[in-house]
């Protein structure tokens, strides 16, 4: 049996259209397949919507959040309740094509332990293109683990045994590319072109991606750290040559500048002061968040169809 497991956040206006897609995908395939569905504290008629489409040859879970905990903890929520051989994950919203779910299979019975999708090409702003470059950048270079995949969502295919690991990874601040690339095993990807959303809002905005980019970065290596230290060499390199320089012009009998070389150093200490402290509480503000240990998410009902 495969599990797929959908998160869902005020998705009344898609959500049906999505599960008809869905079902027309998979009924035809040879395979036993269980639908859990995250209802992550939506404020739309989203459960009702789905509750009363009916799927045949295929198993339905509801699972309904007392609150919105967040994607990632709607995913470990599935997760903690999938019961399949493999469990895919994707996104409601039809940007995660179901017409894959065939070709990633195929490829896990292959033996890949995960299958993931790339996208071979996305219609975004530019300055949505220019930010995901950075992030990527930054990212790859950070972790530890270099196989995350460039241009990767959430949308994969996980083995059991690399599923049973990810939930087993109880951090509050998750980031589940980073947890699947830790969890390591033999892995592939599919390509895909991503097309437009069709119905609804997304709920990426630029506060969104922002805080998501954080946590990916910050939960996934120390190396923000380590900018500091390189940072704070740098400046003092600085600091001494200008140091030389001056005293040169000193030397030589030139007019060295006053006020304005004094404020400029005071507004380069300054502002890498100010950028430490502000790197060293985004990782105090995470292990905040650890020591709660409050739990990822709290359900309010399920329902087995």
């Amino acid at each position: 049996m495969i599990s797929i497991i959908v998160p869902c956040y005020n998705e009344s206006e898609i959500i049906q259209d999505f599960l008809e897609h869905l079902h027309n995908c998979i009924n035809n395939l040879d395979e036993k397949f269980e639908l859990i569905i995250i209802d992550n504290g939506s404020i739309d008629d989203t459960y009702n919507k789905i509750e009363s489409f009916s799927l045949k040859k295929l198993s339905k879970k509801i699972i309904v959040l007392s609150n919105y905990f967040g994607k990632e903890a709607a995913i470990l929520a599935g997760l903690d309740n999938s019961e399949g051989d493999a469990c895919i994950i994707m996104d409601p919203d039809l940007e995660d094509p179901p017409e894959k779910i065939n070709e990633m299979i195929q490829l896990w019975k292959k033996g890949y332990d995960v299958v993931l999708t790339k996208r071979s090409s996305e219609k975004i702003s530019l300055i949505k293109k220019t930010f995901k470059f950075l992030f990527y950048k930054l990212l790859l270079n950070f972790s530890p683990h270099k196989n995350i995949l460039e241009n990767s969502g959430d949308f994969r295919l996980l083995d059991k045994k690399i599923y049973a690991q990810v939930r087993n990874m109880r951090e509050r601040v998750r980031f589940l590319r980073g947890l699947v690339s830790y969890a390591g095993y033999n892995q592939t990807f599919v390509n895909y072109d991503k097309p437009f959303r069709k119905k609804g809002h997304s709920k990426s905005n630029y506060s969104f991606l922002f805080k998501y980019a954080m946590d990916s970065l910050f939960s996934t290596s120390g190396g923000a750290l380590k900018l500091i230290t390189v940072f704070g060499f740098s400046l003092l390199i600085f600091c001494i040559v200008f140091s030389i320089i001056l005293l040169i012009q000193k030397l030589m009998g030139q007019q060295i500048p006053g006020i304005t070389t004094i404020i400029f150093i005071i507004m380069i200490s300054l502002a890498f002061n100010i950028i430490s402290l502000g790197l060293i509480g985004e990782y105090v503000s995470r292990i905040y968040e650890e020591v709660k240990e409050r739990p990822h998410y709290i359900i309010k009902k399920i329902k087995t169809d």
